[in-house]
């Protein structure tokens, strides 16, 4: 699938996620990473993506302009959100925070 296909279904779970609602997903791997998140959220294991953001805010400042929920490990067990964020200084980053904790674990420009 392609990269910016990807991410825009990835967006489109994320919210999903966010609205307690659920998405049919297109391919194999994008339905079982969608399912891995659901019943991570539903567990407790991460937690809603307005909690996190709102901790974001606090942590890192710039407006936000596009959020992934991805699974970074085969066995679904670790996910991260991932924020694109336009600093105040101009520069576009790409964030990565747990999806537990919302502790920020990379940052990095995003040409």
């Amino acid at each position: 699938m392609k990269t910016h296909l990807r991410k825009l279904l990835a967006s489109f779970v994320a919210a999903a996620l966010l609205a307690g609602g659920s998405v049919a997903a297109v391919g194999d791997d994008d339905a079982r990473d969608h399912e891995l998140a659901r019943q991570a959220l539903l567990e407790g294991r991460i937690r809603p993506l307005i909690e996190i953001t709102a901790e974001f805010k606090a942590q890192f400042a710039g407006e936000i302009l596009g959020v992934e929920l991805e699974v970074e490990d085969k066995a679904g067990t670790k996910f991260v959100y991932e924020f694109k964020v336009l600093t105040p200084d101009g520069k576009l980053k790409e964030v990565e925070v747990d999806a537990k904790t919302a502790k920020i674990l990379k940052i990095e420009d995003d040409d």
